[in-house]
C-alpha cells in the first residue's frame, strides 16, 4: 500500500514537473514573439515563474501560470512584462511601456 501511494505522489510530482516546463517554454516563446513585433529585446531570452494562479470564476480553466520577464528597448534595459498561460487559450502578454499597457492576447504561434 505505502509502494501504491509513493507511486502516486512521484506521479503528480512528475505531471506537475512537466506542466511547468511546458509552461515555461510556451510563456518564453510568446513573450520572444511579442517583443521582436514590437521592437524590443527579451533580456537572456528567459522567463521566470512568478505565480500559479487558482480561480474560481472558471472551473474548466481553474489554474494559470504567470511568468514575468524583462526586455529592452533601444539598449535600456525595462521590466514590467508578464505572460499568462491557462489551460486551452492562448498565451497572453502584458507589456509595461512608457505609454501604457501594451496587451497582445496571442496568435497562433
Amino acid at each position: 500500500m505505502t509502494g501504491v501511494l509513493i507511486l502516486v505522489i512521484a506521479g503528480f510530482a512528475a505531471i506537475s514537473w512537466w506542466r511547468l516546463l511546458h509552461g515555461k517554454e510556451m510563456a518564453r516563446q510568446a513573450a520572444s514573439v511579442t517583443c521582436r513585433e514590437h521592437g524590443l529585446v527579451l533580456i537572456d531570452d528567459t522567463v521566470m515563474l512568478e505565480s500559479v494562479q487558482l480561480r474560481r470564476e472558471d472551473p474548466t480553466r481553474a489554474w494559470g501560470l504567470r511568468y514575468c520577464f524583462e526586455f529592452a528597448r533601444n539598449g535600456v534595459p525595462r521590466k514590467g512584462g508578464v505572460v499568462l498561460i491557462s489551460p486551452g487559450r492562448r498565451p497572453t502578454v502584458i507589456i509595461q511601456t512608457d505609454n501604457g499597457q501594451l496587451i497582445d492576447p496571442g496568435k497562433d504561434r
